[in-house]
């Protein structure tokens, strides 16, 4: 694909970006929260202490509880005529003699009650137990080169199951393997690095780990749920599109090239063999040992397809970079009509451009 048959389509199509809306910067709960996590850490024991401390508004009951008639608690409830209140026979005492209670039932003075030393012992079952061992889904996380992170998941119970992992802000789905197993390298966006997998059905599992070499790295992730035709585009140094230094989805780069300060390179997120999966681009550029000057120019394309035209699409992007606080652009689109298939709009300001000196 050229550059002339690139083209920025404006008319008709309307957008809304909003500058660092809903970026979270903490962990724990809220974290969760802004991310869509059903529970918190530590499981559901963990968000039954935590909703039996929050306070209900009265108006949120108001709307929730059907209406009832007032009650007068003044005022006596009648007793139905016909209704007789049945004498209370004598219940036996439980230090009674075996014998007494047995004879006292012949007669049908008492019933029979058990003793609690005549009831059975019930020992757990071992099948059961391994099982809910097994169910304990467990995550490790191991830091490489170039600010990466490699995640280690288990969980027997979930083969071929989907899983959200959050980081930092960022979300994208995945899918177990046969066994239960997942193993993903995941661009860290932050020294104090926590990742969580959430499984929908039952609990998730969390690993932490400090990644040295954040510093050195900027990094533009891009992110949407579904469908949504979007893509990240870096320029390299003056590269136009199609060039040696054009890094996108179709040609990502090497972390080789990474690793001696020539260029950057792509991460793609996101199982398409899930449905309405959530994805994650993410272009990585070590700028604290770049062995080049010059601009890295970066660009959001998204393009009309059969799936997105005529209507909302929406992305958010995350930037990061050495010395500076992370920036995040909330991004909502109007798409053309579906007689536009197959052109681009070219975004320009959903992340900064680089610029990049030698070290």
């Amino acid at each position: 694909m050229n550059q002339v048959m690139r083209k920025a389509l404006t008319a008709g199509t309307t957008f809304a970006i909003a500058l660092g809306i809903g970026f979270v910067m903490q962990y724990g709960d809220a974290l969760a929260s802004r991310l869509g996590v059903d529970e918190p850490i530590g499981g559901p024991e963990a968000r039954s202490a935590r909703d039996a401390q929050a306070e209900i508004p009265e108006e949120t009951v108001a709307v929730l509880a059907p209406a009832r008639p007032p009650v007068d608690r003044g005022a006596s409830l009648p007793v139905p005529q016909e209704a007789a209140v049945p004498q209370m026979e004598a219940i036996p005492r439980l230090d009674q003699p075996q014998d007494a209670l047995d004879a006292e039932a012949v007669d049908g003075s008492a019933p029979v009650l058990a003793r609690a030393d005549a009831l059975p012992a019930v020992e757990p079952d071992a099948a059961v137990l391994a099982d809910v061992a097994a169910c304990s889904p467990e995550m490790t996380a191991e830091t490489l080169p170039l600010a990466m992170v490699r995640l280690s998941l288990t969980d027997a119970c979930h083969p071929q199951a989907a899983v959200k992992i959050h980081h930092r802000g960022m979300m994208f789905s995945a899918l177990t393997d046969a066994k239960g197993q997942l193993q993903i390298d995941v661009p860290a966006l932050t020294a104090q690095a926590l990742f969580i997998a959430d499984f929908a059905d039952g609990p998730g599992a969390a690993a932490a780990i400090v990644v040295p070499d954040i510093d050195d790295i900027d990094r533009a992730v891009l992110q949407w749920q579904g469908d949504e035709g979007v893509q990240v585009h870096a320029l390299e140094f003056g590269a136009g599109y199609d060039d040696a230094g054009h890094v996108w989805s179709a040609s990502t780069g090497t972390p080789e090239a990474a690793a001696g300060g020539t260029g950057g390179f792509m991460t793609a997120l996101g199982d398409p063999a899930i449905s309405d999966a959530y994805h994650a681009e993410v272009y990585t550029f070590p700028s604290g040992h770049s062995a080049r000057n010059g601009q890295v120019i970066l660009n959001v394309e998204a393009e009309v397809t059969s799936g997105n035209c005529g209507r909302d699409v929406s992305a958010q992007s995350i930037q990061i970079a050495p010395q500076q606080d992370p920036h995040a652009v909330d991004l909502t689109m109007t798409m053309p009509d579906c007689d536009a298939i197959g052109e681009f709009l070219v975004l320009k300001n959903m992340f900064a451009d680089l610029t990049l000196a030698a070290k």
